[in-house]
């Protein structure tokens, strides 16, 4: 590249004759002549104004282009907030120089007048502090209103800018944080940007799937979704919170001076090699924006139906399900209860160099090898619906689409079923008997439902006994007879059931290994619905679910109640979690 700031011609030649910039902090630049043409009215002024403006773009982009710079529309740019504190606003002003990218010690800057000392000075001084400096051309009046920053909460805190994290820092972090009330001490003496991902990486080291930010009248809350149950972390004052909030926004394309409406972004960090992707969405409240960030690893390893809690006959059925060569397959429940863990899973079964595998996903969580993913844009009309259409013309064997919504969704993916296809899905009932009135209460007809309908699974998620603090203690004569009323019902259903209650069962304590919640990880209580030809006969026949619940009950299906008392038995969880995501029949 040129060396621009010994090149005299560019400030020379930047801003057309007769043009006067007007900076003093104003937003942009006002082209002005001499006195005896003053405008004739507002509207000739805004068309001047946008000519004028237009006009100097382009010979800024052609001046970029001829010294081998890049052109950068800095006004659209999105700049970190901490950037700001490497040059100060009294220093960007005069220079007209702004810094907008880093990576570790390279940096971007972006000027109007390379040529100038005041630029020149700044950016010596930049080099003096290690920085290795990649010069781009902005207009002006871009700068100018970029400048506008240094005026609102992201210029108001000074910290010290830090490096982008390395993996080495990343494992210091992880060093630091023995325990969850670290975080609050730690990210009051980082800059905001390593707050973030200080406060990320508390999060994934304790399993957490998603991070609640709440501002309250005089503080902001933290909480931690861990195992699906909320725990509050720490509080933290609002003035330490103006720059963390800005960060989070910046990272995920957020409008940084728009808090008065919902908005949604998203980024992505590394650690270990495992990249992190982070859904972010902002909701204005009474005292300031709430975030809630969804952390979704899409490096992570699928388990077996095994280790997802599957057991005894539903086990068989969900493994002999891999298998089908057509038919629709529908996981239910509500957000939260792993439905996507599980179809991922059995696609995974169904994944072979035979197969042709599509998936239409909001968002895509895991990465699959050898499956065709993609993600729905409902704001470019890439909808469920429209892309099943399209997906369906690629001659597809297997088809998983994330969650029927609508009648166009249901209709194409039944239509799929019923010509050849696998077609697995989501949707939100309580229960699996309740799917079928919901399909027809979308507008999907009976006659449509019966045939295309190959398996219906419903399930809940229920915290696993912490296994390094678990503590035998004997069972109380409340929680025996609680215990053995649905194990009657359940011997009546599955008459080769043996199953007893045994003396002591697992309580939950707290270590440090689950951080204190007496839990570690999540397993499925489930109830599979098959949909045999006499449960077809009589969806066809417009009967109760009662009727349609009891066919399905002589042929050993057991509801999430009884699989989750099953999973108690065994010492696998507690009964309160079974309370916690179900109610216990009488």
């Amino acid at each position: 590249m040129p060396d621009v700031l010994n090149n005299q011609s560019l400030l020379n030649t930047s801003i057309p004759d007769g043009a006067i910039v007007q900076s003093g902090g104003a937003a942009s630049a006002t082209v002005t002549t001499s006195t005896g043409q003053a405008a004739q009215n507002a509207k000739f002024d805004e068309n001047l104004t946008k000519i004028n403006r237009e006009s100097k773009e382009k010979q800024f982009q052609e001046n970029a282009k001829n010294l081998g710079m890049s052109y950068v529309n800095i006004s659209t740019t999105p700049i970190n907030p901490d950037l700001l504190r490497l040059i100060p606003p009294e220093k960007a002003r005069s220079g007209l120089i702004l810094p907008f990218f880093r990576l570790g010690k390279k940096l971007r800057v972006t000027t109007a007048t390379p040529d100038a000392p005041e630029t020149r000075a700044i950016i010596d001084d930049l080099k003096a502090q290690g920085y290795a400096i990649n010069i781009n051309l902005s207009t002006p009046e871009g700068i100018l209103e970029a400048i506008r920053l240094y005026d609102t909460d992201v210029y108001k805190t000074k910290k010290e800018i830090s490096t982008t994290l390395n993996e080495e820092k990343i494992q210091a972090y992880e060093e630091e944080i023995k325990a969850l009330n670290d975080l609050k001490n730690r990210i009051k003496v980082v800059p905001s940007e390593e707050a973030v991902y200080l406060i990320n990486i508390g999060a994934l080291k304790t399993g957490a799937s998603d991070i609640h930010i709440e501002p309250e009248e005089n503080f902001v809350r933290f909480r931690f979704r861990i195992d699906g149950v909320l725990h509050q972390i720490f509080d933290l004052d609002k003035a330490s919170f103006v720059n963390i909030s800005n960060q989070i926004k910046y990272h995920a394309k957020m409008k940084l001076n728009i808090s008065n409406i919902p908005q949604d972004g998203r980024y992505s960090f590394t650690v270990n090699d495992r990249k992190i992707d982070l859904r972010v969405s902002s909701l204005p409240t009474e005292f300031g924006e709430t975030f809630v960030c969804r952390l979704l690893d899409s490096g992570r390893h699928l388990v077996s139906f095994e280790d997802l809690g599957f057991s005894g006959m539903y086990l068989k059925k969900i493994e002999k399900l891999a298998t089908i060569s057509h038919g629709m397959i529908l996981v239910t429940g509500p957000t939260g209860s792993g439905k996507t863990t599980s179809l991922y899973t059995l696609l995974s079964k169904f994944n072979t160099p035979q197969a042709k595998i599509i998936t239409l996903e909001d968002p895509i969580e895991y990465h699959l090898p050898g499956i065709s993913q993609s993600q729905i844009n409902e704001k470019r009309e890439y909808s469920f619906a429209s892309g099943l259409r399209a997906v369906l013309r690629q001659d597809p064997d297997v088809v998983m689409i994330g969650e029927i919504r609508d009648l166009e969704t249901a209709e194409t993916a039944a239509q799929a079923a019923l010509t050849g296809h696998v077609m697995l899905s989501t949707l939100h009932t309580n229960s699996a008997i309740e799917t079928i009135p919901r399909l027809i209460n979308i507008g999907l007809p009976a006659f449509m439902v019966a045939p295309a309908l190959n398996t219906i699974i419903a399930q809940r998620l229920v915290r696993k006994i912490c296994r390094n603090c678990q503590e035998m203690k004997e069972v109380d004569k409340a929680v025996q007879e609680e215990i053995q009323k649905i194990l009657e019902i359940i011997r009546k259903v599955q008459p080769t059931t043996e199953v007893v209650i045994p003396e002591k069962l697992p309580v939950a304590l707290g270590c440090e290994v689950c951080s204190h919640t007496g839990y570690k990880g999540r397993l499925c209580i489930v109830e599979m619905l098959e949909v045999d030809f006499e449960i077809r006969d009589l969806i066809l026949a417009k009967a109760s679910s009662t009727k349609i619940i009891e066919a399905a009950r002589r042929k050993g299906m057991l509801t999430m109640k009884e699989d989750g008392i099953l999973k108690v038995i065994n010492g696998e969880t507690t009964l309160e979690e079974v309370h916690r995501v179900t109610t216990i029949a009488d």
